[in-house]
């Protein structure tokens, strides 16, 4: 087990190597290859269709003032989010709040940095994922805690549900050029916070990328699957890449999955993606090329990129814009009165993509 990240390592060089040959790219059974153009990327963008559904306005009276929304998880009758400065707070489906759940701090029962939550409607509890104390701990749905897990092996960013076994996203401690970052998974066990293979995390490789949270969401669920995204950064470093690889977890390793390949882009200049969001269908990218942020979407079905876009509901994109997977082909988005003299809660869209082509 602990020679996999290196293993992933070498064969993830090997990749990237020869991402521009189709020949290769053909014989990696399961693998499709996406290609990104320059010119596509950074031509014309589009409106992104839709249909909105519901709204929920935060801003009811009596509720806390939203600095920065982490993480949501919604039910049937309630939802819950993460706010920078409120913690984990609880509202009903119109945007009325109805409760605080724990509290930020330095106590035992109190988180320093919520950076992810878990909900348990069976059980009627919710998870929290401290980054700062690299934790987990559980409070019941109406603000009592029950219990905090033993120290993890690193910062967890997020909640992932594989059949009935809850996966933590961590990052590593420190990154640097000569020791890359890690990513770390490990299971938990929601009642009694038992963490599995926390000596050997399920799986491990490194990264360019010396922190991780500027991508919230590095794992995700699309059509059953779970697919692990390794983020890397082109441009600032000695070996210049033109290929993100978006990997399927089969048991304790990885499996490539999808390629993009990012075709006509001058290799002097800084490339990333600095956000990326799964669903069953589509993928929602943010590439950085050339510090300017351009914002596009890929259609897995078609497995290739739809169009880029810079506009959603008469907004400029930025992160909390981005859309974001609800359920099935439903997603929601984060819209903030920008231009407002008074700040004021966001607004929480919820709508479906209407396809294009």
């Amino acid at each position: 087990m602990k020679y996999i990240p290196l293993i992933l390592h070498v064969f993830f060089v090997l990749l990237l190597q020869n991402c521009g040959d189709k020949d290769y790219a053909d014989t990696l059974e399961g693998t499709t290859t996406i290609e990104i153009q320059k010119d596509f990327l950074l031509g014309e963008a589009s409106e992104l269709q839709f249909e909105i559904l519901d709204t929920i306005n935060l801003e009811a009276p009596g509720n806390p003032p939203i600095t920065a929304i982490q993480d949501i998880a919604f039910s049937k009758d309630f939802f819950l989010l993460v706010d920078i400065k409120q913690g984990l707070l609880k509202f009903d489906n119109s945007g009325g709040y109805l409760r605080t759940i724990g509290e930020l701090g330095e106590g035992p029962e109190e988180y320093t940095v919520p950076y992810a939550i878990h909900l348990d409607e069976k059980g009627k509890i919710v998870l929290v994922a401290d980054w700062q104390k690299r934790e987990v701990i559980s409070y019941d749905l109406e603000g009592n805690v029950n219990s905090s897990s033993e120290r993890l092996p690193g910062h967890p960013i997020s909640f992932y549900m594989e059949n009935d076994t809850v996966l933590v996203v961590q990052e590593s401690l420190v990154g640097t050029k000569e020791k890359p970052s890690q990513v770390l998974l490990s299971a938990i066990e929601p009642n009694t916070l038992a963490v599995k293979h926390r000596e050997s995390p399920l799986y491990g490789y490194n990264s360019n990328f010396t922190i991780f949270h500027s991508i919230p969401r590095i794992l995700s669920r699309v059509k059953g699957e779970s697919l692990f995204y390794l983020p890397i950064i082109r441009g600032d470093i000695k070996s210049h890449t033109d290929t993100d690889t978006i990997y399927r977890k089969e048991e304790d390793r990885l499996v490539p999955e999808y390629l993009l390949c990012f075709t006509g882009f001058d290799n002097s200049h800084q490339l990333r993606i600095g956000q990326m969001v799964m669903s069953d269908r589509y993928v929602f990218l943010r590439v950085i090329y050339e510090n300017q942020s351009h914002y596009l979407v890929i259609d897995l079905e078609n497995k290739r990129p739809l169009l880029p876009f810079n506009q959603l509901f008469n907004h400029t994109v930025t992160e909390g814009i981005m859309p974001r997977p609800f359920e099935e082909d439903v997603f929601y988005s984060i819209l903030r009165d920008e231009e407002g003299f008074e700040e004021k809660n966001p607004l929480i869209v919820l709508f479906r993509i209407i396809s294009e082509g």
